[in-house]
């Protein structure tokens, strides 16, 4: 009794996959053009690129730039949480009354009773060359003027023809 009952499985089963793998006759084909045919599987390989580029590639590309966004605004948060930091520290150090004193000398030229400011440098002297060439040696020639100037200024030392001060 098990036997045939596997035999009859058998036979219902080749059966309906005869009727699935049977040729379809030429005249009930959906599309009976050759030509016709490979025009409908082109179009369908392309719907199916566009249809794949619609859900796979366009939300990979956005989600990419989206964490680019994300990283660049979390750099940028952690750069105002440091100068945060920061605002803080003077806000507590000018709290003190050293930290007031300190701050209008430095910001505002405050002097105490009895201090003067004195310039104590100088302005470096130029050093380098400028090419023999327009507009450089008009430069050129400017700056050894000045140089001339402050040097004709200073005592005790030879103006630029030579006199003594």
């Amino acid at each position: 009794m098990g036997v045939t009952s596997r035999q009859n499985r058998d036979v219902n089963s080749r059966s309906l996959t005869r009727d699935l793998t049977r040729p379809v006759s030429r005249d009930s084909r959906l599309i009976p053009n050759p030509g016709m045919r490979r025009v409908v599987l082109g179009l369908g390989v392309v719907l199916g690129i566009l249809v794949a580029v619609v859900l796979f590639i366009y939300p990979i590309r956005d989600y990419i730039a989206q964490r680019q966004t994300i990283d660049g605004s979390e750099a940028e948060f952690s750069a105002l949480e440091d100068a945060n930091e920061q605002i803080q520290k003077d806000i507590q150090r000018l709290e003190t009354p050293a930290g007031v004193k300190e701050a209008a000398r430095r910001e505002l030229g405050y002097l105490l009773p009895g201090e003067r400011r004195l310039a104590l440098l100088d302005l470096p002297a130029v050093t380098g060359s400028f090419p023999a060439t327009w507009p450089y040696n008009v430069v050129d020639a400017i700056l050894a003027v000045r140089a001339s100037a402050v040097a004709a200024n200073r005592p005790g030392m030879l103006g630029p023809l030579g006199d003594n001060p």
